[in-house]
């Protein structure tokens, strides 16, 4: 493990469902274990005929039976101090205006600690049944986004795009952060949807790939390149799925994750009951244990050098600013 990030921040991503564990029970066993954050995806609605996708690619049954993620994530920030967010939300599918309103409403009740995570869907029915048509919905997921980003940002916020506009209106409350929650756009690697998360969003999800995944170190390194030449500041926010393992394969994909300086990592629980669930927790927090102690190890290898190149005095200034930013554990 390098020392290019902090331990990120560790969570779970299930498809809360009518039938899986209960969420809110589920968020507070992942506070327990000192997990920090849950993320939620999102279907309104499957169409009955719609589920096979393309060839072989059948739609998931659970995705019939989905919570809403944004009720869902208001109960679960009231009931715990996890982060919360959407991976993905299909925010063409709303009303853009009162999407907005409802994620700075969930920003500010929570203190700030929403994430919204986008995507286009693939669901052709289900994007016909709110109007989206299909081949422009990369174009309204933009959109979308940009007339939020509007009303989270300016006091009289005004926006005109090929499909919405928005007439010069007030709306309040703006959100804790400024510019508003991260954005992170969830989508498959390539120039197309890195020009988007370059053009228009914070960060990425990558999809169907995890951090012990080859190609990811170069996507990465290639998103990051094209910020930079942006101008943009920092670094892009990813955020990175995993599934369920042994506590040892899941510490080498964290530690794998760390090294690529990925700041989020969540486990995939799909709609699995309590029982189910409860082990799958039990080895994620214990892989996060065994990041956090090679992170100490890491910390104390600099702490050491830097004894041993500086002053008494500065050494403690060096420890009080090495142990906050990069032990993160629980």
């Amino acid at each position: 493990m390098t020392a290019r990030q902090p331990v990120p921040l560790v969570g779970v991503h299930p498809t809360a469902t009518d039938r899986s564990m209960p969420v809110i029970d589920l968020a507070r066993e992942a506070e327990a274990r000192g997990l920090r954050s849950l993320y939620l995806p999102e279907h309104t609605h499957v169409p009955v005929g719609s589920l096979q996708i393309d060839g072989d690619w059948r739609m998931a049954e659970r995705y019939q039976r989905t919570l809403d993620p944004y009720i869902a994530a208001a109960f679960i920030a009231a009931a715990t101090s996890l982060e919360v967010g959407t991976a993905i939300s299909l925010v063409a599918q709303h009303d853009a205006i009162a999407l907005a309103k409802a994620v700075a409403t969930l920003d500010v009740l929570s203190q700030g600690r929403v994430i919204l995570g986008v995507g286009f869907g693939y669901n052709r029915d289900e994007a016909a049944g709110h109007g989206v048509p299909f081949g422009q919905r990369a174009v309204m997921v933009e959109e979308t986004v940009r007339l939020m980003r509007a009303l989270w940002t300016e006091d009289e916020a005004a926006y005109e795009g090929r499909f919405l506009r928005l007439p010069p209106s007030w709306s309040w409350p703006k959100p804790v952060r400024p510019g508003g929650p991260p954005v992170l756009l969830g989508g498959r690697a390539g120039a197309r949807n890195f020009d988007r998360v370059v053009g228009w969003a914070d960060g990425w999800i990558p999809m169907g790939e995890t951090p012990a995944d080859a190609p990811l170190e170069h996507e990465l390194g290639e998103l990051r390149a094209r910020w930079t030449d942006a101008g943009r500041d920092g670094e892009p926010a990813i955020c990175c799925f995993l599934r369920p393992g042994p506590k040892g394969e899941l510490a080498h994909q964290l530690s794998r994750g760390a090294e690529l300086g990925i700041q989020r990592l969540q486990v995939l629980l799909e709609d699995r009951r309590r029982d189910e669930v409860l082990p799958v927790l039990d080895d994620l927090a214990a892989a996060v244990a065994v990041l956090c102690s090679l992170t100490t190890v890491l910390v104390t290898t600099v702490l050491v050098t830097t004894v041993l190149v500086t002053t008494v005095r500065l050494t403690t200034v060096r420890l009080t600013t090495q142990t906050g930013v990069l032990v993160r554990c629980p």
